[in-house]
């Protein structure tokens, strides 16, 4: 199992970063190691960057991850997580002979390297930790190039994917929290369906009875047709209705929630 809890990470994984914390790196072809850290790694995905990467490589969701992915279950909630799978030669399937072949497309955890992630579930909402690792063969490391966390999320472009992220965290902290039941494995095969396979939950959405079950308005749903940001809102909120049905909105609340937040933005990504 893995896990995405702030007190699972130790200092062994890495030194704490705090607002204020600065380190050096810069990453380049000309290194000897350039590259060897896309072959030792473990790359966890979220909803959106399955979204970007099966739009990148023109797949189905559903075919994305059959090809690409593998599942473990998160530790403490005990939810699916998907992390790429190995290609045969090891190492991340989208590597090439010069680097990522999906570069601009690449997954949160790729973004945020060298530095790590742990988040927990407060009062006052998500909070996230940070941590820099510092790999023993990265020669990155002693590049004169100075940063704080704050400069290297923008220098590397998390930004755009840390909102559609905390959707699906929101979830994953709040099944985790102490006295919550254990999923059975039914719930667990429809909370993979629409956390990760957005195709196959959106065809479900229109192809079956759950609008009218419901209440959902067919024609203010419409967009959720197209739109997968707004989709992947919803889906998130879909999954708060079957995990925390007392606490959660009511569905025909959290569609007009999901519609008006995607509407109120310029999305960086549109789409296919």
């Amino acid at each position: 199992m893995l896990t995405l809890y702030r007190d699972r990470i130790t200092t062994e994984e890495g030194m704490p970063l705090t607002p204020g914390s600065t380190f050096n790196f810069h990453c380049r072809p000309e290194l000897a190691c350039f590259n060897r850290c896309c072959r030792e790694t473990t790359v966890l995905l979220s909803p959106y960057d399955i979204l970007r990467l099966r739009s990148r490589v023109r797949l189905s969701s559903g075919e994305f991850l059959r090809r690409y992915t593998r599942r473990e279950l998160e530790a403490s909630s005990c939810l699916p997580l998907v992390l790429l799978k190995p290609s045969r030669s090891g190492g991340c399937p989208f590597l090439g002979e010069e680097g990522c072949r999906v570069y601009s497309d690449r997954p949160a955890v790729c973004r945020l390297f060298p530095v790590a992630q742990g988040s927990e579930l407060t009062p006052a909402g998500i909070v996230d930790h940070y941590f820099l690792r510092h790999l023993n063969y990265c020669e990155g490391f002693k590049a004169s190039q100075t940063w704080d966390l704050t400069s290297w999320q923008a220098g590397q472009g998390f930004r755009e994917f840390d909102r559609p992220r905390r959707y699906w965290l929101k979830v994953l902290l709040k099944q985790g929290q102490p006295g919550r039941p254990v999923p059975d494995d039914r719930i667990l095969s429809q909370v993979y369906l629409i956390a990760y396979d957005l195709d196959a939950f959106r065809a479900f959405l229109f192809e079956s009875a759950l609008l009218r079950v419901h209440g959902l308005d067919p024609l203010s749903a419409a967009p959720l047709k197209t739109d997968d940001l707004a989709l992947l809102r919803f889906s998130a909120a879909y999954l708060e209705h079957l995990l925390f049905p007392e606490e959660a909105l009511s569905l025909p609340a959290a569609l007009r929630a999901a519609l008006d937040e995607e509407a109120g933005k310029t999305p960086e990504y549109q789409g296919p």
